[in-house]
């Protein structure tokens, strides 16, 4: 079974990909696949590169977008794996109909922007008061919309070990 593990920055899907590797369970986190991933100017559709610190107002301007080719070619790869990571772009739904299950991460507004700030991803993003708020915002439609898809929703604010337990039983299920 295909199973996306996603949920805004912040919610610990890295760190919980590295939990499951840890436990043996195949999880691959889709934000260290090269290109996977690409910023498109939404008025000249050229690719751009994503650098820390924009402003909102960037955000408004470019497509977050997946190559949904690569993806299929990679889920094509793996009979039975987790995958985690997040898409915003024009192309979502086709992203997320790639996947079986989806198990969407959550936790309260407070954790996240304080995951941010400590954070040591290799994106930066999240360090600015701007991105957390940005997030936070993406945070109150993509967390709707996903559990309008039927992805099963999992706390992450308890330990690392805790929520990976209930992602594993998720997973057994």
């Amino acid at each position: 079974m295909k199973t996306l593990l996603t949920g805004v920055a912040g919610t610990g899907k890295s760190t919980i990909t590295k939990g499951l590797c840890e436990r043996e369970i195949a999880a691959i986190d889709l934000h260290d696949v090269p290109d996977l991933f690409v910023w498109r100017d939404k008025s000249t559709g050229n690719i751009i590169p994503y650098s820390p610190a924009h402003s909102k107002g960037w955000f408004d301007t470019v497509d977050r977008l997946c190559d949904i080719e690569k993806l299929e070619k990679m889920l094509n790869q793996h009979e039975d794996t987790v995958m985690t990571g997040t898409t915003s772009g024009s192309n979502q739904r086709e992203f997320l109909s790639l996947f079986d299950r989806i198990i969407l991460l959550q936790c309260d507004p407070r954790t996240i922007v304080h995951r941010m700030q400590t954070r040591t991803n290799k994106s930066g993003y999240g360090k600015t008061k701007e991105e957390q708020e940005d997030n936070l915002a993406w945070q109150k439609e993509y967390d709707p919309l996903l559990l309008s898809y039927g992805a099963i929703p999992v706390s992450t604010a308890g330990s690392l070990d805790d929520t990976v337990d209930r992602i594993v039983r998720v997973l057994r299920a």
